[in-house]
């Protein structure tokens, strides 16, 4: 389905994002110590109070990105063995009901993100004098594509005929595969 295949398109650009986002914001924290612990050892008074900022900016977009990625992957904290063990039409009832519910708080998150951009058009970063509506905007942006990524999963398992239990991640299939062969064991 096309709408799919863009969307996943977009999350391998967020990942590429998301790598550049984490290099940047470690190369900053990494200038920050070199200021802050080595230079100032050979006697140096440097001072760079921008690092701090920037690295803490640089994190909050990279959480809300990267939310939106795993939301897409399914990757989300979720106990899949209870959802596992009892009966499948149960079991799909559960994990729709658990994206519905999450759609509902990506829901809330983002408006309450844009309240805050809103709050965030009067105010600048303390020092580097940035609005503050550009950090505040990662919730809006992260819960927004959060919401276009469950809402993929859930298209994705009606179009192809998907079973929903089956959009799990492959370390938790491991496990409940694992889990399947220790339980057969043991009742043997």
């Amino acid at each position: 389905m096309v709408f799919v295949k863009w969307v996943d398109k977009l999350n391998q650009v967020l990942e590429k994002l998301l790598g550049l986002v984490l290099a940047v914001m470690t190369l900053v924290v990494f200038y920050q110590v070199m200021v802050r612990f080595v230079l100032t050892s050979f006697g140096g008074q440097f001072s760079a109070p921008w690092t701090e900022e920037l690295a803490r900016y640089l994190m909050i977009w990279l959480v809300f990105i990267g939310g939106a990625v795993a939301a897409r992957k399914a990757n989300s904290l979720a106990v899949e063995i209870l959802i596992q063990s009892v009966p499948p039409l149960v079991g799909r009832l559960v994990k729709v009901g658990s994206h519905i519910a999450s759609l509902i708080f990506y829901a809330f998150i983002f408006v309450i993100g844009l309240v805050w951009i809103q709050f965030g058009l009067s105010e600048t970063s303390p020092v580097m004098k940035v609005s503050m509506s550009y950090i505040y905007a990662a919730m809006s942006v992260g819960s927004g594509l959060m919401i276009l990524n469950t809402i993929t999963i859930l298209v994705d398992a009606y179009v192809n005929k998907k079973d929903i239990l089956e959009v799990i991640d492959v370390e938790v299939e491991e496990a409940l595969a694992d889990y399947k062969t220790n339980r057969k064991e043991t009742a043997v």
